[in-house]
């Protein structure tokens, strides 16, 4: 009996160990909100189940979930609710907490999880907005700049309809960063006819930062960054995809995308491709001859995933034949000043799918590959990327030369990212990393034209370090960056002879942060930053024609002592000092949500010293034609401005919102406006969904836009004013001032209407665009000069998810 009872004991005190010892072990937890995907209304009383386990628990009536005493690290997630696809999110606790945004079962579109705001860094105190699920559906076949421009303080500079670039707060090109699915996407950004080369059609979501983000992305992000995701690849799903058809009225356009991805327990698979080939567009009152484009991409994921590691691949390819309005290049300085004067483009011919010249034809390639390891709740990141962009550009010629390209670069750029995101220290979270780039820039043989930017090799290397912490309910955050470039230039002048130059820019920036929920609906942020940004060998050396104007840079040009513009010279620092440009940028956010409305208005003030700018310099006459000619130079600037958004659910069927945005920009040295600033601009749009039974979750959309006159604009010397003064031997061009060609354009009013809806599998949409089919110009397109935007166009686009 002794024995029984010490056997009994034994065995009691083993097992207590084993629960004791368990508990201890079982400290983790996982908490988040569910939403709905449509509605953004949170779903009370919907189970989450770690898979495997008794544990779960249901939302509140604010959508959210905790579940303590999770015993792995690593688990999966079942979240369901009735009415609504049931979705399975593989967590760990190493990602930030889960957003999770479910579906209805007879949609098409597939549940989103979000693990944060993905931001690095987690400077959560600038300015974010977001495009994706049914939005991004409904602009899968636009061009990316034309994506953003739907985000408050986003829009758009173009050359043409089919080169269309992002403006954030007044800022593009090399002041605007992209990160292409976590990789700094690297092209021929100098160029205002440059547009970045990616597919919309093969995102899932893109986010703007609207901040100075130069701490956590580098030199160039002073106007913000743009965060551009594909699809996520999941473990733990089955076989699904997504096949598209879409074809338009105005260009006879048609194009198809396609999308697979399966995931297995430790490894994930993606495939995607996509097409379009459009003619030329029509205005309301004429053709737009030569702007048909011809565009094809592809790209793979792949992902293999351990508890300690995680391990992703990706490659893209993205080529584009893009043309560019024939209209806009005129055969002498009379032919120009028609061309500018006339209503209408001085060519016109009949429809056609030829892409003819002017026209670019790029090519981009890209490859990431990418590992996280996970340890004592420290994660370690190491990423290195690989770009090649092949940029041909075709201008008309004479003869055989019609047939070469004028200009053909090759730009090729290696990256190499480090990240270590720490573990929780006395409140403190953040992380530090380093970043290093190597460019080299070719321009390839056989354009038989001078080079228009020479080649070069540049290093950069940059360190960060990010930190947050809640004080109650206050989040404060700084960051702060420092970062080394070196460039060697080697170029060819007008005469042949080879000039050279090494030229080096370093400097330190920083960041702080401050947020707080005032109440449950009411947040606000702040944040101030400074940013910078070295001259770029555009900005110092261009030389000669780029498709419809000619520009040269800050050191390929002089004024002599009668004013006139000399361009036969090449200067260095020693004969004009060229500064990186500086900045420091404000920007503050107060978002709310009430009962059915939710909105959020954006100030923000940035202030940028030597900023590098681009001006008309006069006319000019070459054996390719007269065109108008544009000289860099520097100063100091200030942009401010607001956006503001909201959005209303008057009831179950009925939705709207309302957008504006508004860009004060001054060059307060030489108190002047600066050319192609965005005017003050108003949306709205009304969504209706009927109660239809043979058309189940169709919805109707009315939006309508109204853009003013930029009445901020530089003064205006006609084209026949320049010629009689050049002629004459008068200067037109004075240094630190700024004119225009033309008045700013009209005022306009624009109308678009959508129909989508679903059915089992399929989505259908219908969009018309421009539908009052107004003729009008927008101050931001570069060939406004010469012809109006295009006119009405019908959408159609059918979608087969399974």
């Amino acid at each position: 009996m002794n024995r029984g009872i010490l056997l009994s004991i034994l065995i009691c005190l083993t097992g207590w160990h084993t629960v004791n010892g368990q508990d201890e072990t079982c400290e983790y937890s996982v908490s988040g909100k569910i939403f709905d995907l449509e509605t953004r209304e949170p779903l009370p009383f919907a189970s989450v189940q770690v898979q495997g386990t008794t544990k779960g628990a249901s939302t509140d009536t604010t959508g959210y979930f905790e579940i303590n005493k999770i015993c792995q690290d690593e688990f999966d997630l079942i979240i369901s609710f009735v009415g609504y696809k049931r979705v399975i999110h593989h967590h760990d606790v190493y990602h930030d907490l889960p957003t999770i945004y479910m579906v209805r079962d007879q949609v098409t579109l597939e549940s989103i999880v979000v693990e944060g705001e993905q931001m690095p860094g987690e400077l959560k105190s600038l300015a974010l907005s977001e495009i994706s699920g049914k939005a991004l559906e409904s602009s899968r076949s636009d061009n990316l700049g034309d994506v953003l421009s739907n985000i408050s303080g986003v829009s758009t500079l173009s050359t043409g309809q089919n080169v269309v670039k992002p403006i954030i707060h007044g800022l593009h090109s090399n002041r605007v960063l992209i990160i292409n699915n976590g990789l700094r996407h690297e092209f021929q950004n100098w160029g205002v006819e440059h547009a970045p080369e990616i597919d919309p059609s093969l995102t899932e979501r893109i986010q703007v930062v609207k901040g100075a983000a130069t701490v956590r992305y580098g030199p160039e992000a002073m106007g913000g960054v743009i965060l551009i995701d594909g699809p996520a690849l999941d473990l733990h799903e089955d076989l699904n995809g997504r096949a598209g058809v879409q074809v338009s009225s105005n260009g006879r356009a048609i194009g198809a995308d396609i999308r697979l991805q399966k995931g297995y327990v430790h490894t994930a698979y993606l495939a995607q491709a996509s097409y379009i080939r459009q003619g030329d567009l029509r205005a309301p009152d004429y053709m737009l001859t030569n702007t048909g484009k011809e565009e094809r991409s592809l790209s793979f994921g792949f992902r293999y995933h351990q508890p300690e590691y995680n391990l992703t691949a990706y490659y893209s390819n993205f080529y584009q034949n893009l043309g560019i309005l024939r209209a806009s290049v005129a055969g002498n300085l009379d032919d120009l000043e028609n061309a500018i004067e006339s209503d209408e483009p001085t060519i016109i011919d009949p429809f056609s799918y030829d892409i003819n010249n002017p026209r670019q034809e790029v090519d981009h390639n890209l490859l990431k590959i990418k590992g996280e390891w996970f340890k004592d709740q420290h994660v370690f990141e190491l990423q290195y990327g690989f770009q090649v962009n092949h940029r041909q550009e075709y201008d008309v010629r004479r003869g055989t030369l019609n047939e070469l390209p004028s200009i053909d670069l090759k730009l090729y750029s290696h990256t190499l990212d480090g990240a270590w995101e720490h573990p929780e220290f006395r409140g403190w979270n953040g992380n530090a990393g380093f970043q290093y780039a190597y460019q080299n820039n070719d321009n390839q043989p056989g354009t038989n034209t001078v080079a228009f930017i020479p080649n070069y090799d540049l290093h950069r290397i940059g360190l960060y370090l990010t930190e947050a912490k809640m004080f109650g309910e206050n989040r404060w955050e700084w960051g702060l960056r420092y970062d080394l470039q070196a460039m060697d230039v080697r170029g060819r002048a007008q005469d042949n002879s080879v000039y050279t130059n090494q030229l080096s820019f370093q400097n330190a920036s920083g960041t702080i942060g401050f947020s707080r929920n005032i109440s449950e609906n009411l947040n606000f942020r702040t944040n101030i930053g400074t940013a910078w940004r070295p001259p770029n060998v555009f900005e110092l050396y261009v030389f000669g024609r780029h498709q419809s104007t000619i520009e040269y840079g800050i050191w390929r040009y002089d004024i002599d002592p009668d004013g006139n513009v000399l361009t036969d010279v090449i200067l260095d620092e020693d004969d004009r000092e060229v500064k990186s440009e500086t900045g420091v940028k404000w920007i503050s956010s107060l978002s709310w949500e009430r009962n059915k409305f939710r909105g959020e208005v954006t100030g923000y003030v940035n202030y940028i010293g030597n900023y590098i700018f681009s001006s008309p310099g006069g006319t000019t006459s070459t054996v390719r034609g007269a065109f108008p000619f544009f000289l860099y130079d520097q100063t100091d600037a200030i942009f401010t401005g607001v956006d503001a958004a909201g959005e209303w659910r008057h009831s179950q069927y009925w939705n709207s919102q309302l957008k504006m945005s508004y860009v004060y920009a001054r060059d307060v040295k030489n108190k002047s406006w600066f050319l192609e600033i965005p005017p003050l601009r108003f949306d709205y749009q009304m969504n209706y969904k009927p109660s239809i039974v043979f058309l189940p979750n169709s919805e109707i959309g009315l939006s309508v836009a109204y853009v003013f006159n930029q009445w901020n604009a530089p003064p205006v010397i006609p084209i026949s004013e320049v010629q009689d003064a050049q002629e004459s031997g008068n200067a037109v061009y004075q240094p630190g001032s700024t004119f225009d060609f033309t008045n700013p354009p009209d005022a306009y009013f624009l109308v678009n209407a959508s129909f989508s809806g679903g059915w089992r599998k399929i989505d259908y949409r219908l969009d018309i665009r421009n539908v009052l089919n107004s003729s009008y110009r927008m101050y931001t397109n570069r060939l406004r000069y010469f012809a109006d935007e295009p006119g009405i166009n019908f959408r159609i686009s059918f979608s087969y998810s399974f």
